[in-house]
């Protein structure tokens, strides 16, 4: 009797695997629109940084997933990440004003720059949390604001 047990779970399980012929084929690539607001000019270029996980999340940009800057001539107020699974991301953004790559920082670590985090979570005492910035991107097109933010400067 066992054996008929097995013989047609086996079965069962594998008309469902016959079902899904190939599971790769069901993971969509998804398309991740950032909309930004609050540019106080266009002065510079606008960094990227793209965090799948909490791990270097939001400075670390040699950990990101993606990371780019990009001429603000060249940024019509948004720009679209491409070809990313479904799951769970944090965008973090600065304006760099002067080109140099950098958020850059008075004497006290205030960014003299804008910068902004997906969500757009409060900034008191420090950046955010990946937590605070994650947001769920899933099927074909998912479009998220940031804020940026001017403590100084630019």
């Amino acid at each position: 009797m066992k054996k008929f047990h097995l013989g047609i779970l086996s079965l069962i399980v594998l008309g469902n695997v016959l079902s899904f012929p190939n599971s790769s084929n069901a993971i969509s690539s998804s398309n991740l629109t950032v909309n930004i607001a609050g540019l106080k000019n266009q002065k510079g270029q606008m960094c990227f940084s793209l965090f799948d996980s909490s791990r270097g999340f939001p400075g670390d940009r040699k950990r990101a997933l993606k990371a780019t800057c990009v001429k603000l001539k060249d940024v019509s107020g948004s720009l679209t990440l491409n070809s990313l699974r479904s799951g769970s991301y944090a965008v973090a953004i600065f304006h760099d004003a002067n080109g140099d790559g950098n958020l850059n920082r008075n004497g006290l670590g205030i960014p003299t720059e804008g910068f902004g985090f997906s969500r757009n979570p409060r900034i008191v005492t420090g950046p955010p949390k990946f937590g605070d910035s994650a947001v769920i991107v899933v099927g074909s097109n998912t479009s998220i604001d940031i804020e940026l933010n001017y403590f100084w400067g630019s």
